[in-house]
């Protein structure tokens, strides 16, 4: 199953390039509809069946957003968020635990993974 990915307006053209070089889906809210709140892009997110790829640490609160409530989102939570960082950091992310990103945040940082997963139906 190819996994397919929406970006949210801070993740930079360069990185949604390299992963649709990958072969990986990807849309950009830049091309869809610039300010678009966040409750929005989590149903649009839904719809579509994509993992949100943010830098907006709002997507982390499961108060919020509880897990059942997406499809997946990855926080980039990098010190140096360049365009060549975060694709050195996602891209092998990617990769290796693509099993383990749908229906999961996880927060991607220097100091490592951490995925958080809803066990409940």
């Amino acid at each position: 199953m190819m996994l397919k990915f929406l970006a949210d307006e801070n993740i930079a053209p360069r990185v949604i390039a390299e992963l649709i070089g990958y072969g990986y889906e990807t849309r950009s809210i830049i091309d869809i509809k610039p300010g678009l709140s966040d409750d929005e892009i989590i149903k649009l997110a839904g719809r579509e069946n994509r993992i949100i790829l943010t830098h907006d640490k709002d997507f982390g609160n499961i108060l919020k957003y509880p897990l059942k409530k997406h499809k997946g989102v990855i926080l980039i939570r990098l010190k140096n968020q360049s365009p060549q960082n975060v694709i050195k950091y996602l891209v092998p992310l990617i990769k290796s635990q693509k099993e383990k990103l749908k229906d999961s945040l996880v927060i991607l940082s220097e100091q490592g993974i951490r995925f958080y997963k809803s066990f409940s139906g």
